[in-house]
């Protein structure tokens, strides 16, 4: 069994401890996306509350992985029709 990574980020300006299988540099990558996206979203929105900067971001990141999910779906009907 791998070695279970644990990370130290801050994200809006608070300390969170990661932990994951995946590398750290890794977790401390997508950590720092989180961050970004959030710090973009709260700037476009200052009346959300760090909640609902959250809740509105996980949306964001469920709409993408779903089009993420259509669109590898769709090109493996057509790797299957070659």
């Amino acid at each position: 069994m791998k070695d279970a990574s644990r990370v130290g980020a801050v994200i809006m300006g608070e300390e969170y401890v990661i932990r994951g299988d995946a590398p750290g540099e890794y977790i401390e990558n997508l950590a720092r996306d989180l961050d970004l996206r959030m710090r973009k979203l709260s700037e476009a929105n200052p009346r959300l509350s760090l909640h609902q900067t959250a809740v509105l971001l996980a949306l964001n990141l469920a709409d993408e992985l779903s089009s993420c999910h259509r669109r590898c779906a769709e090109l493996l009907r057509l790797l299957e029709q070659v």
